[in-house]
């Protein structure tokens, strides 16, 4: 799991390293996301670690570590974002990206525990100052072939810091 991660983080600074950017921003943040994974019902207490890159203001390339301890899931995610700006300031912004990445869950119900996931992003990202922002959205994944939906959901709320 712990290679999964890192992996994915070096596939994020990687693909970083490539955008021949004049600005590159670092950011890191923490959240809370309300996971369905249609396993043990939606999760309480669920939360985000990521921390990344962003090119030009708009191209955001993320490493995202998930963790709930009460479903005793964990999924290590890198993700691409593009970020369209509402306004002159860039203060206001819509999100769309896609994911991909690693899902381990310690339950009963899955012989296979982990499975490598998939999928899309839309989000709200408000630039509250130059070295704060906040994130509002909604990520849909892949589920393993054991779970009863197709894909998992989840709405999550991130607050990061730019440097």
């Amino acid at each position: 799991m712990k290679k999964t991660a890192i992996v994915l983080i070096m596939l994020s600074a990687a693909a970083a390293t490539q955008v021949q950017a004049s600005d590159l921003e670092y950011s890191a943040g923490l959240g809370l996301s309300a996971d369905n994974n249609h396993l043990v019902g939606s999760s309480n207490e669920t939360y985000i670690f990521r921390a990344g890159v962003i090119a030009d203001e708009s191209h955001r390339f993320l490493g995202t570590y998930t963790f709930s301890n009460n479903s005793k899931l964990s999924k290590y995610m890198g993700s691409y974002d593009y970020l369209y700006s509402l306004d002159d300031a860039k203060r206001f912004n819509l999100v769309t990206g896609v994911t991909v990445g690693y899902k381990y869950q310690d339950t009963k119900a899955l012989d296979n525990k982990g499975h490598y996931v998939y999928g899309g992003q839309a989000g709200f990202n408000y630039r509250i100052t130059k070295n704060i922002s906040t994130e509002i959205g909604y990520r849909l994944l892949n589920a393993s072939s054991q779970e009863s939906e197709s894909y998992n959901d989840e709405a999550y709320l991130t607050m990061d810091y730019i440097f």
